[in-house]
């Protein structure tokens, strides 16, 4: 054989192995499943439980507040899994560009859970006491607080829409999230406040705002959730990963059951919030998973209709091409 051919052929073996050992260790890199939270608690809470010891995989958490920020890193494929309410993907799909249909859309919901016990709503539309307000018609021309997005910006629509009213009649301020919304709602410079209680329970608690409708009076299921891409979902390494995940989370809400003194702590000393608001957070943080079924999509489908209708979202959708029920038998309890 030639000097020449020699070279190319020691090169060609060289390159071989070379990449060889570069997909051997590509191979043996562990899977690592993005996760958005809304809640900086959240994975101090999980890692507390201890239920993601031992995982094949790796977790990388990322807290962005709000669902439009969960949005935009799931399509900028920052996020795997992002956290957001049941009802986003309605808003979503209503107005995107193209029509989604079973094939082609992006999002997918995997997991939706709640506090079950009915002593913590999970959304309101609270007034302030200085406001006269005491009945939804006089919330006409009033300041109003919300954020754009997830089951807040519902609650908001239909909290109007049940009072007979019409956006031109109240004076809307959107905001970038619910708890900036809420520390407006708090310190006065809105009169009305669609999101959620744990912001604003100590303006309730001292009597300057009571609730005017919770999410259960609107039939509004008010499920947090997580949304995944569905490309995630079509990588088999990825979705078997998930479903591990999302079944460890769900020891994990036995586990905060149980230890709401440790969960409180973690609010109060690690988030800051105030003795109260962490004992509230940790009361009604405790959640169990809820099935994907017939009975949610139906729920889902009237409030899709009922903002078609009203003109909040441009196109009459189906909501059902929104859900992913492959893990429901893994993580909702049995009845």
């Amino acid at each position: 054989m030639k000097r020449g051919a020699k070279a190319l052929l020691s090169m060609a073996v060289g390159l071989s192995l070379t990449t060889a050992v570069a997909q051997s260790a590509l191979a043996a890199e562990p899977i690592t499943l993005q996760i958005g939270t809304q809640d900086p608690a959240w994975p101090l809470i999980i890692d507390a439980s201890h239920v993601l010891d031992g995982t094949p995989y790796k977790v990388k958490w990322a807290v962005l507040t709000g669902p439009a920020a969960q949005l935009s890193a799931l399509y900028s494929k920052v996020l795997d899994v992002g956290l957001m309410g049941d009802t986003s993907l309605i808003v979503e799909q209503g107005n995107a560009r193209e029509a989604w249909t079973a094939q082609n859309a992006p999002l997918r919901i995997v997991a939706a859970w709640r506090n079950p016990d009915a002593r913590f709503p999970p959304i309101v539309t609270a007034v302030r006491t200085t406001s006269g307000i005491t009945t939804p018609a006089q919330l006409k021309g009033h300041t109003w607080g919300y954020n754009f997005g997830g089951f807040n910006y519902l609650q908001y629509v239909l909290s109007y829409v049940h009072a007979g009213l019409r956006p031109k009649d109240i004076q809307a301020v959107r905001f970038g999230d619910g708890n900036v919304s809420a520390s407006a709602f708090a310190s006065g410079q809105v009169d009305v406040y669609s999101g959620g209680v744990g912001p604003i329970k100590e303006v309730l608690d001292r009597g300057e705002a009571k609730v005017l409708y919770k999410s259960d009076d609107l039939q509004i299921p008010a499920l947090s959730v997580f949304a995944a891409r569905s490309d995630v979902l079509n990588d088999p390494a990825k979705q078997q990963a998930l479903g591990d995940f999302l079944t460890r989370v769900s020891r994990s809400w036995v586990w905060w059951a149980s230890h709401k003194d440790a969960v409180q702590q973690i609010y109060q000393e690690r988030i800051k919030q105030t003795p109260a608001r962490a004992k509230y957070a940790a009361d009604s943080g405790a959640s169990v998973f809820y099935p994907l079924d017939q009975t949610l999509f139906v729920s889902e489908q009237k409030i899709a209709d009922t903002l078609a209708k009203s003109g909040d979202i441009k196109r009459s959708i189906k909501v059902d091409i929104e859900f992913d029920p492959r893990y429901n038998a893994q993580i909702v309890p049995k009845p």
